[in-house]
């Protein structure tokens, strides 16, 4: 049962189904009809594939003995990695051709971002703050800003007054929701790999500003993404339903972030605070489907 846990945390295929929640998030908040589902199974392939991709750029001398459990899973499945970078890349070339061509206009920027992030001579993760924001932003453009824009620029095409500055202006809020909800829980792993990062030379904000200040910078953008769903709801972004939903993983995300440092084992951040993104897709999906009816 490990093994197959193990399989599933470390070799990327719960944070791509976690990256599918998170679409699936977008599309039952913001209520978009008639969506092609074929984008959330390309998003969870290319989460694979880019996840899975840079594993293969580890070097085992770099682990330095830190009793990392995920690393030494890595290091001594690298074909199994292998295996896995190749079925992600091969999902998303199939899946491409199930979804609207210009996907690949709105894509491209990130699958940049992302192979920069880790390529040993660019490497953004080596800065602290570059590292965050390429992560938070990449994924909420890719979960967030494109599912609604492939079905915002059609429209906009067709009729340009249909949708106002108001319309736009709802949607942007949205965007910036995830975007605080992602850096909320993207901060805590620099906490988790604070002693990795130091063998490897890379200054993150526990570094420069010690666990409980960062933790407490994640809690502040937790609280105001809570303020922000609040918001959401207020102006009719989405229904009392959604909000309760979001309220309860909020509530979930909040806690795991308190409790969260760097002595905590791996497995709480790959599975609990990843598991947040799960969970708020879920309990949307599951309301969603109840209010249906």
């Amino acid at each position: 049962m490990k093994r197959i846990i193990n399989f599933i945390l470390f070799g990327n295929i719960y944070i791509a189904i976690a990256a599918a929640c998170l679409v699936q998030s977008t599309v039952t908040q913001i209520g978009i009809l008639n969506f092609n589902y074929y984008y959330s199974i390309l998003v969870f392939f290319a989460t694979l594939f880019i996840y899975n991709l840079q594993r293969i750029f580890y070097k085992k001398g770099e682990d330095k003995s830190l009793n990392s459990i995920r690393r030494k899973w890595i290091f001594d499945n690298q074909i199994t990695i292998k295996i896995l970078t190749l079925i992600g890349f091969v999902g998303v070339a199939v899946t491409f051709f199930f979804n609207d061509y210009k996907i690949i206009i709105y894509l491209s920027p990130l699958l940049l971002l992302s192979l920069a992030y880790f390529i040993p001579f660019i490497k953004l993760r080596k800065s602290a703050w570059f590292k965050l924001c390429t992560l938070a932003i990449v994924w909420t453009i890719a979960t967030a800003a494109v599912p609604i824009l492939l079905i915002l620029v059609p429209i906009l095409i067709r009729d340009p007054l249909q949708y106002h500055y108001i319309v736009c202006g709802k949607l942007s809020l949205h965007i910036a929701t995830r975007f605080c909800f992602m850096l909320a829980i993207c901060i805590p792993f620099d906490i988790r790999d604070i002693n990795i990062d130091t063998a490897e030379n890379v200054t993150t904000l526990p570094h420069k500003l010690g666990e409980e200040t960062t933790r407490n910078i994640a809690l502040l953008f937790t609280s105001i993404y809570s303020i922000l769903i609040v918001i959401e709801y207020f102006i009719s972004i989405i229904s009392l339903w959604s909000l309760i939903a979001l309220l309860i993983s909020m509530i979930a995300t909040f806690v795991l972030i308190l409790f969260s440092s760097s002595k905590r084992s791996e497995y709480y951040y790959v599975a609990g605070i990843d598991g947040t993104m799960i969970l708020q897709g879920v309990l949307l999906m599951i309301t969603a489907y109840f209010t249906s009816f």
